[in-house]
């Protein structure tokens, strides 16, 4: 009875190993391995990660490459920002020479004066309070920039006089007196020809007092302010 069980156990052990085996095959296909296929997987994988780690590489180089030349423009911008602040600087205290379209105004003395000898309050001369008048209307048109007999007038420039000694920039200014003024010619005509604010001035000259004239020009050039400058107010900034 024992060796019938046995020989019952060993032939069903063969039966089922002969089953297993078959399924194993047939799942399998001929020429291939599960470590091949799990070497080939990984292969696969790490390709891929060199790929995209080299493509990555590649974009950052790309990418600082754009940050340096974004940078450079950014310096340029502000280096190109600064200067233009510091012309406008030097051009609002005349440190640079103005040249454009403009008015050319000429007053003088009568023919029939002398300043030598003459008084003050004489209406045949030319008066610094004339000149003061005249360039105060020029700033009120917007002039870009104003002289006298070439000397820039500025904000902080002097316009007074020493007897019938004219004084502008604390240097004497002999008549004629010629001031040109660079800007809106439109606009320095339209106050100049208006003679409310000049009545003085016209008085005289219809009086045939004094010589008063206007020209407009295409083109005039203002020297640049070659006085003194006041530093009074001035203070050093340290960084």
């Amino acid at each position: 009875m024992q060796k019938k069980a046995l020989v019952v156990f060993l032939v069903t052990g063969v039966f089922a190993g002969i089953l297993l085996a078959w399924q194993f095959a047939t799942r399998i296909p001929k020429g291939t391995t599960f470590v091949a296929d799990e070497w080939s997987a990984r292969q696969d994988v790490l390709d891929n990660y060199l790929d995209e780690q080299a493509y990555l590489k590649s974009r950052i180089v790309t990418l600082r490459g754009q940050i340096q030349d974004s940078q450079g423009e950014i310096s340029l911008q502000s280096e190109k920002t600064n200067l233009d602040i510091l012309d406008n600087l030097k051009k609002a205290i005349g440190l640079t020479p103005i040249s454009g379209e403009g008015v050319e105004i000429t007053l003088n003395d009568s023919p029939l004066s002398l300043r030598e000898g003459a008084s003050v309050s004489d209406n045949l001369l030319i008066q610094a309070a004339d000149l003061r008048d005249v360039v105060n209307l020029l700033f009120a048109a917007a002039a870009e920039a104003i002289s006298i007999n070439d000397q820039r007038i500025i904000a902080t420039s002097p316009i007074s006089s020493v007897g019938t000694t004219i004084l502008i920039n604390n240097s004497h200014i002999a008549a004629p007196f010629v001031i040109r003024a660079v800007g809106d010619t439109g606009i320095i005509r339209q106050r100049l020809l208006n003679r409310s604010l000049l009545e003085d001035l016209y008085a005289r000259r219809d009086k045939g007092a004094i010589i008063f004239e206007a020209v407009t020009k295409n083109s005039l050039t203002i020297p640049i302010y070659n006085a003194d400058l006041k530093a009074k107010y001035l203070n050093l900034v340290t960084q």
